[in-house]
């Protein structure tokens, strides 16, 4: 059996930039399991192979095509789906991600064959099997995390709490043999581990949580830092939602990088409450290859952070950008703009980020689909448009200006926070080049807007 694993093209603005661009890890894993179970698989990346869907399934002539995707990607998955059923009926489509994972049910109207909606992949294993019929005593039904048509009505089989530590050690020759293409601004090459499923958080505007049933699972540091030693690349982003969870597993992951003598640069997301009381982890951390945290701060107000449910105050954010400034530890804050901000609340919070020394990313409050509270604001949704619930649209009514004046208020903050961090090290890989990436990747996007 044939698979051609497909990741779609970017959508939105990190379309127009190859400063940050991330290895297929989720693919690699589904390479890794297809090829372990005897099946040939290929993957085709559409942010870098520009070869045309037509010419790519007459290369391959695959039996089965399975497609990942984020909330945005949803029409483009959508449409990708419909092209290849239009180019040969008989191919299995199979989409996942951790879109589908959430919120399968909007994938319902789609062409696809199969929707896989679980993190794991022993069942995805076990669908692959049964697709190629190497099991014939299997049923669709006994296979847990999937959708299908029966009788042209979707059946939905029952989720699985699963656990990361279950997860092959990926086979990496796709990245190796494309590798300086992936990285996080100055951070390049870098490679992706995968750590955890789920958060033990619940911040309210995340949906990351309800991933895995909502059930956080995460591997052993023992785990984690043998595939560590093995990636031959100088940066590592370890994916977590949240890194910084337990100390004592911060201080074997710290005493395990020393006794292997591992050489390498770390970049993690963490909490800025938990950075802030464990200043001692943070510098030992730093000593062992730390060096870029992205943490949510969201907001400069008490009551604010309070209703994201973020159970940090404004001295934790304080005290988290003092502590990974002192160890040289680069602070790429994540914050958020809301509705009811007033002119004076965007100018505000540009000088609070503009005094301290913060790389900061600035998203639009968006209450995604799949998010704890998007029931609660669906109502007040100014678009459905799910390309949208980007971070950087505003989706609900502003209460003090329009959305035209408020979106122009957004975007004139960001420019001014770019113009003042310009000089900024992270920055010092961006240059002409990226002005004639933007024009090549407006030229393909035309181009596949007209070529199957």
């Amino acid at each position: 059996m044939k698979v051609l694993l497909i990741k779609p093209e970017t959508v939105g603005i990190f379309a127009m930039t190859a400063q940050v661009d991330h290895e297929p890890l989720e693919l690699e894993y589904l390479y890794t399991v297809l090829v372990s179970a005897g099946y040939e698989a290929v993957i085709y990346d559409r942010r870098h192979d520009f070869t045309s869907l037509r010419k790519k399934l007459r290369e391959v002539k695959p039996d089965v095509v399975c497609m990942t995707g984020y909330i945005t990607q949803e029409p483009l998955m959508k449409k990708l789906t419909a092209r290849v059923k239009k180019y040969n009926p008989e191919i299995f489509v199979v989409l996942g991600g951790s879109h589908v994972e959430i919120n399968y049910p909007n994938f319902y109207d789609s062409q696809a064959d199969y929707l896989y909606h679980l993190s794991g992949l022993k069942n995805f294993a076990r669908l692959m099997t049964y697709l190629a019929g190497d099991d014939k005593d299997l049923t669709l039904d006994d296979i847990n995390g999937i959708c299908y048509r029966k009788e042209g009505e979707w059946i939905c089989n029952a989720k699985e709490t699963e656990s990361p530590a279950d997860l092959p050690v990926p086979d990496r020759s796709y990245f190796y043999a494309n590798v300086k293409r992936y990285g996080y601004l100055k951070f390049r090459p870098l490679a992706l581990v995968k750590n955890s499923y789920s958060c033990p958080n619940a911040c309210t505007f995340c949906y990351c949580t309800n991933r895995n049933g909502g059930a956080y699972r995460c591997r052993s540091v023992e785990h984690l830092v043998d595939e560590i030693a093995t990636l031959d690349v100088p940066n590592v982003h370890i994916t977590d939602d949240n890194f910084l969870v337990s100390r004592e597993y911060l201080w074997e992951f710290i005493r395990l990088i020393k006794e292997k003598n591992i050489q390498k640069k770390f970049l993690i997301y963490g909490r800025a409450d938990f950075i802030a009381e464990n200043e001692d982890i943070m510098k030992e951390l730093a000593a062992v290859g730390l060096s870029l945290v992205m943490v949510g701060l969201e907001a400069t107000d008490d009551k604010e952070l309070d209703s994201y449910n973020k159970h940090a105050t404004v001295w934790h954010n304080e005290e988290c950008v003092r502590i990974l400034s002192e160890n040289n530890i680069i602070c790429a804050g994540l914050f958020i703009v809301h509705q009811e901000m007033n002119k004076k609340d965007f100018k505000d919070l540009y000088n609070w980020i503009a005094k301290r020394p913060i790389i900061p990313t600035v998203s639009v409050f968006t209450p995604m689909q799949g998010a704890a509270n998007y029931k609660e604001y669906e109502k007040d949704l100014v678009t459905r448009d799910i390309r949208k619930q980007d971070l950087f649209h505003c989706i609900l009514k502003p209460k003090h200006m329009s959305v035209t004046a408020f979106t122009m208020q957004y975007y004139k903050m960001s420019m001014k926070l770019a113009l003042h961090n310009r000089k900024a090290e992270l920055y010092k890989t961006i240059g002409i080049k990226d002005f004639l990436f933007v024009i090549k990747t407006l030229c393909i996007q035309f181009r596949r807007n007209f070529i199957f």
